[in-house]
């Protein structure tokens, strides 16, 4: 529920402070003495686009303040989504500043308009009678009977799965996408795969087979050299290992005459030892050494190979070819892994869909209970808002998808004039019929839905006489079950209301400024006088307007 309204530096208002109460508050005023500009005022809180000549003073920023009670409304989840505080009274404000920028808060934390926004449309509707695009919707047409049915939460987890089914069609999409992208490759990545599995690489290896080739390549001559180096070693009388053993006898014999010479002594000994281990070596290795040309083929041939797969993998060791068959080994898992994904979705997808056919046929048959209910009382109250001639015709077909709705498509045929051919109402209303047929519609929502504060704006615009009785009648029934704002300027129909508030707009110094203010019995006597019979007040028209307070 609207609470309070404060206005600062906006059009032609300066300063303003409003307070509201529950039930139907009236608002009237001369033509130009600024209603619209305080709806305007309203609508820019509400999250409307802001626009530099909104201004009064331009040097100054404007402000405007919103405070709604929200403590019987179940909006916690929207202001945890949007990491703001919960008040049961919440303050919207709207700062537009001389250099054209805006900004926006709720309970002083700014947020964007999209924010704003979501959240005004849960709080009030602004309806005059020119919005009348409502009645055309698709879905505002459904809705009255899903309200009529009380059924608006099944439909609300109807549209959870629906659109949980879209995301997973949209996620099944772009895997099948995905799984066709990769099986246009997967012939040759598996050959790929394959060719290098079969290879059984190894790391190091290209080094350890060049190795191998190199010596089984020059066997012979490394036979030839060692043998040599071996008869050095051991030829009799004249071999290396000889002339040490007579070095280190001689050097052993003297050193019994000297002690400086046991150092040389043990230093021949070491030299001795070492060619010994070093000939042991080279008679182990011309041992295993051979001369195998059926084992250079095989190394070869594995050279080849190697050297080719890293030339078409375009890699320069064998390190890089393993890196490439892991990742291959990878792509091929996550190609299987993509068929098991789509099937799952797949699976998914059928048991939602199960679940919206179980839904939609529900909802439907609802729907279907309550369409000749909802005709009959829209036409009972347009029939007391002076339009008794009209016929309504709501036609639910089946459709062969499953919609955002249900599975329903809504034909809304209306027609104010009896006799007439049943048109859709965008063909068969004039604007101030389609505004009483709206009003009718409103009336009945509000028996059915919490519906946020509801602002009239002269809808009741081209009735009078009985008519404009029973419209303020109609929104005294509305104010039972909302806050209702009406603007207007039928006497009949500010009589109604619990309160009323007058606007007013007067020029001193050249300067124009709007200002509100709370009437009270007196003062409302006077003003619907005034609604009566114009600035000249005549006796008759006071009267009248006790008559009409006294009897609302």
């Amino acid at each position: 529920m609207l609470t309070r309204l404060s206005v600062s530096n906006f059009a032609i208002i300066d300063e303003l402070q409003l307070q509201f109460g529950d039930g139907l508050t009236i608002i009237t005023g001369e033509t130009g003495a600024g209603k619209s500009i305080l709806l305007g005022a309203l609508k820019l809180v509400l999250g409307e686009r802001a626009d530099l000549k909104q201004l009064n003073n331009a040097e100054k920023k404007c402000i405007i303040e919103a405070t709604f009670d929200i403590s019987k409304l179940n909006l916690s989840s929207f202001f945890e989504e949007n990491e703001l505080d919960h008040e049961s009274e919440s303050i919207l404000r709207r700062e537009l500043l001389p250099s054209g920028k805006s900004r926006a808060f709720i309970n002083d934390t700014p947020v964007t308009l999209d924010v704003l926004q979501e959240l005004s449309e849960q709080l009030i509707d602004i309806h005059s009678q020119f919005s009348t695009a409502n009645l055309l919707d698709e879905n505002y047409q459904m809705q009255i009977l899903d309200a009529y049915a009380n059924q608006i939460s099944s439909v609300n987890e109807y549209k959870k799965n629906y659109l949980l089914r879209n995301s997973k069609r949209s996620e099944l999409k772009k895997l099948e996408e995905k799984l066709q992208s990769k099986s246009q490759e997967a012939d040759y990545q598996n050959f790929l795969l394959n060719e290098l599995s079969e290879s059984n690489l190894k790391k190091e290896e290209l080094e350890e087979l060049e190795k191998e080739q190199k010596e089984l390549q020059h066997a012979d001559e490394i036979q030839r050299v060692l043998g040599e180096i071996q008869t050095k070693l051991e030829t009799p009388e004249f071999g290396i290992i000889v002339q040490l053993n007579e070095v280190l006898s001689g050097t052993q014999r003297i050193s019994n005459y000297t002690s400086d010479l046991d150092s040389l002594s043990e230093r021949f000994n070491s030299v001795k030892i070492e060619i010994q281990d070093l000939e042991n070596e080279i008679q182990s290795k011309i041992s295993k050494l051979e001369l195998n040309p059926e084992r250079l083929d095989e190394v070869n041939d594995r050279i080849n190979l190697l050297h080719s797969l890293m030339v078409k993998h375009r890699v320069n060791s064998t390190e890089e070819l393993l890196e490439i068959l892991s990742k291959l080994e990878s792509e091929n898992s996550d190609f299987n892994s993509i068929e098991i994904q789509i099937e799952k979705i797949k699976q998914e997808i059928n048991t939602i869909e199960n679940q919206l056919k179980s839904f939609s046929e529900k909802i439907s048959s609802k729907r279907k209970s309550v369409v000749s209910k909802v005709e009959n009382s829209i036409l009972e109250t347009l029939s007391k808002l002076g339009m008794e001639n009209s016929s309504i015709n709501i036609e639910l077909k089946t459709s062969d998808e499953f919609t955002p709705n249900g599975i329903d498509k809504i034909d809304m045929l209306f027609t104010a004039n009896k006799g007439s051919e049943l048109k859709p109402i965008g063909k068969s209303v004039s604007g101030g019929e389609r505004s009483r047929l709206m009003l009718a519609i409103k009336k009945l929502l509000s028996s059915h839905l919490d519906l946020p504060t509801l602002i009239l704006d002269e809808v009741d615009t081209g009735v009078s006489g009985k008519v404009a009785d029973e419209v303020g009648k109609l929104m005294q029934e509305m104010s039972q079950e909302m806050q209702l704002i009406s603007i207007t300027h039928l006497p009949q129909v500010a009589a109604k209301g619990q309160f009323h508030l007058k606007v007013l707009k007067k020029t001193e110094y050249n300067l124009t400024q709007t200002s509100v203010k709370e009437l009270n019995k007196e003062e409302r006597i006077l003003e619907i006088a005034e609604l009566i019979s114009g600035a000249s007040i005549s006796e008759s028209a006071l009267q009248q307007a006790r008559e009409l307070l006294q009897n609302a």
